[in-house]
């Protein structure tokens, strides 16, 4: 019950924020160009409860008869899964009609210039940007940069994507095409950037040799939509206890949280996954464990169950050499750019493939749940991991959104060029067929990426 109160609490922690974002951007465009923004909702459909200056605080839906007048309704709305903001005069998700018979007045939407509307459409989008570039540059200034310093590697998980390329334990990374190799973050994203060309070269050096893996980069990019590590570990990770269940193998064995696991009957372990394949085939079987603690190095007989599991929980720790980086703040500024445009490239890559058939669906989209899971991760691993996945997921937002599908921001912008270039403006009932489609297209969407999240 914990585990998932946690995991909900890292939800809204990381989702949050961002709808708040995104939506405050729609308002503020919507006061700078003098248009009333009359609803701020977070979460869609009915009403929780709200506040506005001249009603003051109410719970549930507003009486029919209530009209903005210029006072803007900052409410909850029931379901979690996005925001609005009601600008008057625009046809939008809602489809309110209800003030598009009169003529338009100076505060509304529809009154308003080309280049006014646009700025309105877009503003969620460029807030969501802007906060996504602010993290990545705090982040670079508050933490810098640390990685492990090897480029060597030490496990290739069992049937995972590395060891179908042709990776094995003990090769030393050199280059990716041209491109020379410094750690192992370094390696892991020239391989993301090489994916997208026809094919990708690795040097490396195995038992002392120089060799070469040619690749398919299709094949690459198929391979990291499922594992974005490839199921490389590097040397200089160790699997560290966080918990140890006292009645079960573990306990009686007297390991303890805090303890580095050194090996396994001998063999050298490189992370968590290692650790599990090792156990998994030493089913109801005594094993030596090696063990690191504060007070030195131990060795215990542990016997795991007839499932392999001895009854603990496990992170993956830093045990090897590592390069600290610290920035300035016009280097900070620098590198957060070249992030936010490296990201949102392979953004765009991403959607060409899923159009062009090369990624499925079900591979590509993710939904809440997903969402849930990897801000617990990222959260469990530090407060830089957890907000670096903010300002991705913001990005993210933006990107997805400046699609132009009907009910997006994109699809909204469509709306404004077109009447922009006739210079009048669609028929209320063509809008209402345009957003009543792409409404119908977004809960199509949504029950997807719940089925993907659900099936995972």
């Amino acid at each position: 019950m914990i585990e998932t109160l946690q995991i909900v609490g890292y939800f809204i922690l990381a989702i949050v924020p961002l709808i708040l974002i995104h939506e405050l951007g729609h308002f503020l465009a919507a006061k700078i160009t003098g248009t009333r923004p009359e609803v701020f909702s977070i979460g869609m459909g009915p009403r929780l409860f709200g506040w506005n200056k001249r009603d003051g605080f109410s719970w549930g839906p507003l009486p029919p008869t209530w009209r903005s007048d210029g006072v803007t309704d900052y409410r909850l709305s029931l379901l979690p899964i996005g925001g609005y903001v009601k600008i008057a005069g625009m046809i939008d998700e809602s489809f309110d009609t209800s003030t598009i018979a009169a003529p338009p007045q100076p505060w509304e939407f529809r009154a308003k210039k080309t280049g006014q509307k646009i700025l309105m459409v877009l503003g969620g989008i460029i807030m969501n940007i802007l906060f996504a570039y602010i993290l990545l540059v705090s982040i670079s200034l508050a933490v810098g940069k640390k990685e492990l310093a090897t480029r060597t590697i030490a496990h290739v998980v069992r049937q995972s994507p590395a060891e179908q390329l042709g990776f094995r334990a003990g090769d030393e990374l050199l280059r990716v095409g041209n491109h020379q190799v410094q750690s192992f973050a370094d390696f892991m994203q020239a391989m993301a950037r090489a994916a997208y060309g026809s094919h990708v070269e690795v040097h490396l050096r195995r038992n002392g040799q120089d060799t070469m893996l040619l690749l398919s980069s299709q094949r690459i990019r198929t391979l990291l939509v499922g594992r974005n590590d490839l199921g490389i570990v590097p040397d200089g990770m160790r699997p560290t206890l966080l918990g140890v269940e006292t009645l079960r193998p573990a306990g009686k064995a007297g390991l303890a949280p805090g303890d580095t696991i050194l090996s396994v009957d001998g063999i050298p372990v490189a992370s968590v996954e290692h650790l599990i394949e090792l156990l998994e085939a030493r089913k109801s079987t005594p094993t030596v464990i090696v063990f690191k603690r504060s007070d030195g190095v131990h060795r215990v007989t542990v016997t795991p169950d007839e499932n392999g599991k001895i009854g603990v929980q496990v992170t993956n720790a830093i045990t090897g050499q590592v390069v600290e980086t610290h920035y300035s703040f016009v280097e900070a500024a620098q590198l957060g750019a070249e992030q936010l445009w490296s990201y949102t490239t392979l953004l765009f890559r991403s959607i060409g493939l899923l159009l062009s058939g090369e990624q499925s669906l079900k591979q590509s989209a993710g939904g809440p749940i997903m969402i849930a899971r990897i801000a617990t991760q990222t959260a469990d691993v530090g407060a830089a991991a957890f907000l670096n996945f903010m300002a991705m997921l913001s990005l993210t937002l933006a990107v997805m959104n400046a699609l132009p599908i009907p009910a997006l921001d994109g699809g909204h912008l469509v709306l404004v060029l077109i009447e922009g270039v006739l210079r009048r403006e669609l028929s209320t009932k063509v809008k209402l067929i345009y957003q009543q489609i792409g409404v119908a297209l977004i809960i199509a969407l949504m029950v997807v990426v719940f089925y993907n999240d659900l099936t995972r």
